[in-house]
């Protein structure tokens, strides 16, 4: 079944644990009470229970797409181990994408998936190239979603690539869903040119 998908190079932390010195990012319940620190901006965003590929296409006024950044095999760090239920020195199938509004670079999403969840409707997220996940998965009728965990990313983190961090920090949420009772994980950071966006 994963003879077709490659395996993603360790050439950044992000694709399965992290390097000697560099702390991973920590997660949050969004319940915690933490709000106070959130971007004004950013919080109705980090909040929101709906599809953010829909809400960002209506924020671009149509003006959206998606950039394959890399898909394929990774080890997934113990934080999202915990979120997926798997063990360690197992493979999950990554998929790392940039979400751009207007021509910018809005969002970075990460989604993994279990290699024993690619079965039945969730099959096909091998093959979505530069369609947007959240357009199948808020199609589904069945789609359960877990509470949200926030993180705020600081630029040594490198869960997000440098060259779309600038330096900055930045926010970011991220839930299980369950479609069939199959885990996927996904995370979102919201990037500097789409706080620059929302905050005009």
């Amino acid at each position: 079944m994963t003879q077709d998908i490659p395996v993603l190079p360790a050439s950044r932390p992000a694709a399965g644990g992290f390097a000697p010195g560099v702390q991973a990012p920590r997660w949050h319940p969004a319940s915690q009470g933490r709000q106070g620190r959130w971007p004004d901006a950013l919080r109705p965003w980090l909040l929101d229970q709906g599809s953010l590929t829909a809400k960002l296409m209506a924020f671009s006024q149509g003006e959206f797409r998606v950039r394959v950044l890399r898909q394929g095999l990774a080890r997934p760090d113990v934080s999202e181990r915990r979120c997926l239920g798997v063990g360690p020195g197992r493979w999950v199938l990554v998929r790392e994408v940039i979400l751009m509004g207007k021509g910018e670079s809005w969002v970075f999403a990460r989604s993994l998936l279990p290699l024993s969840s690619l079965k039945g409707r969730l099959r096909q997220l091998r093959q979505l190239n530069t369609r947007p996940l959240g357009g199948f998965l808020f199609r589904q009728p069945d789609l359960e979603r877990e509470p949200m965990e926030i993180s705020r990313l600081k630029p040594g983190q490198r869960y997000v690539p440098p060259s779309l961090q600038r330096g900055e920090t930045l926010w970011g949420r991220r839930s299980v869903f369950r479609l069939e009772g199959r885990p996927l994980l996904v995370s979102e950071v919201f990037l500097p040119a789409f706080l620059e966006r929302v905050s005009l």
